[in-house]
């Protein structure tokens, strides 16, 4: 299968490829939509700062927003783009030096607001955030402006963040009251994402899914009002529900706690339906570990307290760093990791928020074959009851040999992949006999961990981008997306699947 006829759509954000779909049986050819990405080089007063995979639009937003949003710059002077160059000149927080590594947003406010909004409002931002190019892809995440009664901005783009950050911008060029305003998004809502409300002085958030503990609790400290799990009839607000018209003005309780299993808890008031009441939900709690390379410190990394050791090793497999690692050990949040035969990369960041990994330059090889319902059981395997219960964690696993030998859940699609490779790493199993599940969408970046550890099969629950089967294409691995029974569908190297056609050769 060639990658070669695709073909880009005048609007600049997705492109058809030629792909084969499984369905109950029947192979078609068909040509899927799928999201592009690009790299995007931000300068901040003349310097470069920053390699970023995103959504080729809204750049001078994107540039605006994002050194507003991560803390850095205390007011936006100007935003010029030279292709996929975005020039940005700033007045900057005291402090606010240069970018070491994969930098979180750091506070730099405290939301003060008498805004107040309906519940039909807040609907009102969740279905402006339908729209046609996520439904066409199944890989953009959508954010929503809301300002004087009326959505005034929409942005969609291959990462939540990059998303969020172009509204920020285009909020911060337009000169619009940030205290009047609220923020739709279609992501997760953890600590990072609730930073840039915070940080804009944006003191409403409308998410369409989970929230995390942390997230939750920045909300409530920084004066944020944080709604979730906003679908068509009801919705929960966690913190600050004074801002809603018809909810009590008491905040909900901090609701850490636990039950039997363990569970974390945070509570919150709900709206169903026209009826307000309090709610508990099951959370996941986030923190920060740190990863030291031969001695020295690497990276700081937002992730979720298990399976570190297999999250250290992985790491530095799947960005390219090393193909061998000596050791690791695990000290409270921070992970040592001795390895040979290091090499440099540059620092980037991936588009929703992870390490952007080199891209192997070596072919992926394998021998292995996978029958339809081998893919629908590593399907059922990456369908988590974690995800179930908080809708924030990703889950990947581990296939060998016939079955599922190991299963990752962590707070980003990046490090559950992470962890899965360094497990396979650990135990010393042949790469090239392996398949990786994954529950997340499969963009250039986290194909390259795919191909940097040596795994052949990738299948996911989610979408990919036009890059990422690309590489997948070029890398010798076969690519399995929209993994839903009973079908799927087949981006690259479908020789690899019995029952296609396509065993003896493409």
């Amino acid at each position: 299968m060639s990658l070669q006829e695709t073909t880009t759509d005048t609007s600049g954000m997705t492109e058809k490829l030629p792909a084969v779909l499984w369905n109950e049986g029947e192979v078609t050819h068909i040509c899927d939509t799928a999201a592009r990405e690009e790299e995007i080089v931000l300068y901040l007063n003349g310097r470069e700062y920053l390699h970023i995979v995103a959504s080729p639009n809204m750049l001078l937003e994107f540039g605006a927003g994002y050194f507003t949003a991560a803390g850095i710059a205390e007011k936006i002077l100007s935003v010029r783009i030279d292709d996929k160059n975005v020039f940005v000149e700033a007045d900057l927080f005291p402090g606010a030096g240069p970018r070491e590594g994969f930098a979180p947003a750091e506070k730099k406010g405290h939301v003060v607001s008498e805004l107040l909004i309906t519940p039909e409002e807040i609907f009102a931002v969740r279905k402006a955030m339908d729209v046609d190019v996520w439904r066409q892809t199944g890989g953009l995440h959508c954010a929503a402006l809301w300002h004087d009664h009326k959505i005034i901005a929409v942005s969609s783009d291959i990462g939540r963040h990059n998303a969020v950050d172009k509204l920020i911008g285009f909020m911060t060029l337009q000169g619009i009251p940030p205290g009047e305003c609220v923020l739709g998004c279609t992501g997760r809502q953890p600590k990072g994402m609730v930073m840039k409300a915070v940080n804009a002085g944006i003191p409403v958030i409308v998410g369409r899914t989970a929230v995390t503990y942390p997230g939750a609790m920045l909300a409530k400290e920084e004066g944020v009002t944080l709604i979730g799990f906003t679908r068509e009839n009801r919705f929960t607000v966690y913190s600050h529900p004074e801002r809603i018209a018809g909810f009590p003005a008491e905040e909900p309780e901090n609701g850490k706690g636990t039950e039997n299993n363990g569970e974390l808890l945070l509570s919150g008031w709900q709206y169903d339906k026209g009826s307000v009441k309090p709610a508990v939900d099951v959370v996941v709690l986030e923190d920060t570990v740190t990863l030291y390379l031969n001695g020295e410190k690497y990276l700081d990394n937002t992730a979720t307290l298990e399976s570190l050791e297999e999250l250290g090793a992985g790491f530095f497999i799947a960005a390219g760093i090393t193909k061998k690692i000596r050791s690791v050990k695990v000290r409270d949040a921070d992970i040592f990791v001795e390895a040979d035969e290091v090499a440099e990369v540059c620092g980037k960041m991936e588009s929703a928020g992870g390490f952007c990994p080199r891209e192997s330059a070596v072919n992926v090889e394998g021998g292995i074959t996978i029958s339809p319902e081998e893919i629908f059981t590593v399907r059922e395997q990456i369908n988590t009851e974690e995800w179930d219960k908080t809708g924030a964690l990703h889950c990947a696993v581990l296939y060998y040999q016939g079955e599922v030998v190991y299963s990752a859940n962590d707070i980003g699609r990046h490090n559950a992949v992470d962890k899965v490779i360094g497990y396979m790493t650990l135990h010393r199993l042949p790469a090239g006999k392996c398949v990786l599940g994954c529950t997340g969408r499969m963009p250039h970046g986290m194909v390259s961990k795919a191909a940097n550890a040596g795994i052949p099969v990738i299948v996911s629950r989610a979408a990919t981008t036009s890059t990422g089967a690309a590489l997948a294409e070029r890398s010798g691995i076969t690519l399995i997306c929209f993994t839903r029974p009973p079908r799927f569908t087949v981006y690259s190297h479908p020789e690899r699947i019995v029952g296609l056609g396509y065993e003896k050769g493409i």
